[in-house]
């Protein structure tokens, strides 16, 4: 059956109640995490030899997904707090030959990666190494070694917000996944002369990487559809009673989205009628983002054309504003019943003729006995 609704799109905000939204949050708590990545450059008679480890992973963090259930997600930052540490080493050796120095160095760079967020900390942090001396003349095979030197703290912190495009990967009962990476890790191992026999040296590279990594989640309240602005109404029933036919019958009603800061708006997607919808109408419209605290009011009018009994029904379909993760939005139903009664206008009835004459009668009978009192 048709529905005989005068139904108009109504496009944008309709903040009625001038209430702001405000936000909740909620947290995974602190993830901790710890690794390590080595890298070790060797050279054979030459002054310098430099080796990679480029993008070796240190950990990889599971981090706790948002439950749809406490609301609309409407943003993510992974924050991450966490220290990196150098330590270097060495050794040389040479044959006869002059003297030399053997030393090294190492360098690395880090970066944080989850689904839609990314913190990279391309600023290369080093560390040099000490140095041992190989003694000059024909000493045959003789080695030295250096370090380990270590680094202090490197302070590696960070918050990476989440792009609103991947907002639905965290969402679930289950884990999202961060990992911890170092783009580039290498060691550069040096001979101060390479005169003479066979000489060499190695320097090795070790960064450790620990800390604690957590999601962050920005969160509204889900609508609340309502009949009544001060508690939930799913179903409203319009009366009109008996009516006279072709006369006016409207009644007003309301749509609320029931008040709290931290509630998000809500959608009047569609309206589904059944029953005698000819009978009625209303400028029942369409609209999104109806703040919290916000209402709606139109009117339902009963149409008189045509005289019955009435009765139809409106299932009006809602949903949470189109606001951050789509799969965290939930939909809602109201049902409007609107009834009434057309009854015939009723005709005056008509005097008979009899009456009229005894009415005459009477007139006269009252006439002639009042000349009487009057003789």
């Amino acid at each position: 059956m048709s529905i005989n609704l005068q139904l108009t799109a109504v496009a944008g905000l309709l903040a009625v109640s001038g209430i702001s939204q405000a936000a909740l949050t909620t947290t995974t708590g602190p993830v901790s995490f710890s690794g390590s990545a080595t890298v070790s450059a060797s050279g054979t008679s030459v002054l310098s030899k430099t080796n990679s480890n480029n993008n070796a992973s240190i950990a990889n963090v599971s981090l706790g997904q948002f439950n749809a259930a406490n609301g609309v997600l409407t943003g993510v930052d992974l924050q991450l707090t966490s220290n990196r540490q150098q330590t270097i080493d060495g050794y040389g050796y040479k044959n006869n030959g002059p003297g030399r120095d053997a030393s090294g160095s190492g360098s690395s760079t880090a970066a944080m990666a989850a689904i839609g967020a990314a913190a990279n900390f391309a600023t290369a942090i080093t560390q040099t190494g000490g140095a041992c001396s190989l003694a000059h003349g024909p000493t045959g095979f003789t080695d030295c070694s250096w370090g380990p030197n270590a680094s202090t703290a490197n302070a590696t912190n960070a918050t990476a917000s989440v792009a609103d495009a991947n907002l639905d990967d965290y969402v679930g009962n289950g884990s999202v996944s961060a990992s911890l990476t170092l783009p580039t890790l290498s060691a550069t191992t040096t001979l101060s002369r390479t005169q003479g026999q066979t000489s060499g040296s190695t320097t090795n590279y070790l960064l450790e990487w620990a800390g604690d990594l957590q999601a962050n989640y920005s969160y509204l309240l889900h609508a609340a559809a309502s009949f009544d602005g001060s508690s939930v109404s799913n179903v409203l029933t319009l009366d009109f009673g008996s009516i006279t036919q072709n006369s006016a019958a409207s009644l007003n009603f309301g749509l609320f989205n029931l008040a709290d800061a931290n509630r998000i708006g809500l959608d009047l997607d569609s309206v589904n009628g059944s029953g005698d919808t000819g009978a009625f109408s209303t400028d029942l419209s369409l609209f999104s983002g109806l703040a919290q605290g916000g209402s709606q009011f139109f009117i339902a009018n009963l149409l008189t054309a045509n005289t019955g009994t009435f009765s139809a029904q409106y299932l009006l379909n809602l949903s949470d504003e189109d606001l951050g993760a789509s799969s965290t939005r939930q939909n809602y139903q109201l049902t409007l019943n609107l009834t009434g009664n057309v009854v015939a206008a009723t005709a005056p009835v008509p005097v008979p003729g009899a009456v009229w004459l005894f009415g005459s009668a009477m007139l006269s009978m009252l006439g002639v006995s009042r000349r009487k009192q009057l003789a």
